[in-house]
């Protein structure tokens, strides 16, 4: 008996020991990650004044759709924040779109602002608003560019009858903003991919970088850029203090075609020194697909710089009960400049990952994640943060696109489409960062 009971502890003090060497590990780790988030402060403050748009179909629109964030140095947590093309819903599977990719565009006049925010209590609140404009004063839209080609364009409708809103060669549907050391706003948007840089007090364009001549006045980019995924642009804009301007993709170029839709994880970083105009890509790994995401799923929110190698990455994806909205640090100190397209027959896309870049010589940015947002209690309704900035070296802030809080629903039965406000709001969540975590910050 004595046998038996000796046996049965050892044999526990076994598989605890290897438990130890294993899996226990893991669940060390885990619980590293729950005292790291358990350490950070996460505070959430909701828009209440936000100003009127207009009313279609008896529902009211407010502007919302934030898609960047600065916050505005020397300032009691005020910031800028830019919103995208405007009210729109995806009609692909209207009756009448006959397998077009539809958008309609309640306000086909509408035009992207650059709104100041400013915390107030526990509320946030609107202060002035810039529209940005051409030099002769005249606002852009948020309505589709002529000219772009690529597969599946998308058609602009301006009601439910398919009445069809047009193009506009200033169309922009901008996603991110960060002010320089001169006060200018660098703006990215997604239709050409182009980059933006904009008069600080005016809101005027001075400038348009894109791989398309349109407008014709436009700085050329690289043209590989031309195979942006549709709507997965340039997602993200940063400035570090040499004033190198830094632009993220959303998601990996469909290059040489579209099967990168469903296998690259390999999403570019252009870098562009306006002093000079050169440029240069370095490449960075998203997530893998897991569970019910698909690789697809995965979609880079904003960048921020934090000196002149660091950056902080919001990367997120969400698929039915499925969500992950993370902030990584990453590094590009060490990474490879991307200036040629070839390795092997294959583009760095079709390297697919980590592993395929290393095979062909080439080192990715570093990445180590940094904030898990929905442990800290990030409201899992704001599927898209897609605004980071920082406010000083233990402090940063995100910000969620709410899609102006209407959703447009179809009724199969009738074939009848209808609008409803989904209730979701605009939001500012400020975190701050315990000592062990402080950026290595650099204006």
């Amino acid at each position: 008996m004595h046998f038996l009971q000796n046996s049965f502890i050892f044999f526990i003090f076994l598989l605890t020991g290897l438990c130890i060497l294993s899996s226990c590990q893991s669940s060390s780790e885990i619980d590293a990650e729950e005292k790291k988030n358990n350490r950070i402060e996460l505070q959430k403050f909701c828009l209440k004044n936000s100003p009127l748009i207009g009313v279609f179909n008896e529902n009211t629109f407010y502007e919302g759709g934030f898609s960047g964030l600065h916050y505005i140095p020397g300032t009691d947590m005020e910031f800028y924040a830019i919103n995208d093309r405007g009210p729109n819903f995806d009609a692909s599977e209207h009756p009448l779109a006959a397998g077009k990719n539809i958008k309609l565009f309640p306000f086909p006049d509408y035009s992207q602002k650059i709104l100041r925010l400013k915390v107030e209590g526990d509320e946030l609140v609107t202060g002035n608003v810039k529209t940005i404009s051409t030099a002769d004063g005249t606002p852009t839209s948020g309505l589709p560019v002529p000219g772009l080609g690529g597969e599946w364009p998308e058609v602009a409708w301006s009601d439910f009858s398919a009445a069809n809103a047009g193009l506009d060669t200033l169309g922009i549907d901008a996603e991110g903003i960060v002010q320089d050391a001169d006060g200018n706003f660098w703006i990215v948007e997604e239709y050409r991919p182009s980059i933006l840089k904009t008069d600080g007090q005016t809101g005027e364009i001075l400038k348009i970088y894109s791989p398309f001549p349109i407008p014709k006045s436009s700085i050329p980019l690289d043209e590989v850029l031309k195979k942006r995924r549709p709507n997965r642009g340039f997602e993200a804009v940063a400035v570090v203090p040499e004033g190198k301007v830094y632009a993220m993709m959303q998601s990996p170029l469909w290059n040489p075609d579209r099967s990168m839709n469903d296998h690259s994880r390999i999403v570019r970083i252009l870098e562009l020194d306006p002093k000079t105009g050169d440029t240069q890509f370095y490449l960075y790994e998203m997530r893998a697909a897991e569970g019910a995401l698909r690789q697809a799923d995965w979609k880079i929110g904003d960048m921020v710089a934090v000196n002149h190698h660091q950056f902080l990455v919001i990367e997120h994806a969400s698929r039915n009960e499925n969500q992950y909205f993370d902030i990584f640090l990453i590094d590009i100190q060490d990474a490879t400049p991307i200036k040629e397209e070839g390795y092997d027959g294959k583009t760095p896309e079709e390297l697919l990952d980590k592993d395929g870049l290393t095979s062909a010589g080439i080192v990715p940015v570093s990445k180590q994640h940094f904030i898990n947002l929905l442990e800290l209690g990030y409201d899992r309704s704001h599927d898209k943060p897609e605004g980071i900035t920082i406010l000083d070296s233990r402090t940063i802030a995100v910000v969620n696109d709410n899609d102006y809080g209407i959703d447009a629903i179809a009724d199969k039965d009738s074939e009848t489409w209808n609008i409803i406000n989904n209730g979701i709001q605009s939001c500012l969540y400020i975190i701050t960062l315990p000592e062990d975590m402080e950026l290595d910050l650099e204006r």
